[in-house]
């Protein structure tokens, strides 16, 4: 991961927690069941929301701002900053908090909160298998069943 990802992914988990820190502050906002992020092309903006659609948290990615990436390109390298930050911050267990409840969808939205990419799904002890900690679990497992059943000949 090169410096200016790691320093972007450590942003998008700092706003992250401080969005679910504010949550946690709330005792009434009750339970939360999904967090929309929304990024912004021009400002560089990454804006955190609760399941209610209230705005939690923003904060400015400057290696965002005016980026010339066309919005596909633009929203594939934001989802994927992101599912590495939600992931990072799963597996630190900031989801298994009380707040949250099962299953947790974290979605990356335009501005009308129109689904572009789902991020992070948790459904208590399973992580959705397009988690990039599973991404190679197919090709080691077929390498595996090849060298395995190459034995019994």
């Amino acid at each position: 991961m090169s410096t200016n990802n790691a320093k972007v992914q450590a942003v998008i988990e700092t706003a992250i927690l401080s969005a679910i820190d504010k949550v946690a502050q709330n005792e009434s906002a009750g339970f939360i069941s999904d967090l929309f992020l929304q990024a912004d092309q021009e400002s560089g903006e990454l804006q955190i929301y609760d399941d209610n659609e209230k705005l939690l948290d923003k904060v400015i990615i400057f290696d965002w701002i005016n980026n010339s990436d066309d919005e596909d390109a633009f929203n594939k390298r934001v989802a994927e900053s992101s599912k590495a930050a939600l992931t990072s911050l799963a597996n630190k267990g900031v989801f298994d908090r009380d707040y949250f409840m099962k299953p947790l969808s974290v979605t990356l939205t335009d501005d009308d909160f129109v689904e572009i990419e789902e991020l992070l799904f948790v459904d208590d002890d399973m992580l959705r298998a397009d988690d990039p900690l599973l991404k190679d679990l197919d090709t080691e497992l077929d390498e595996f069943l090849t060298k395995l059943l190459s034995d019994i000949d």
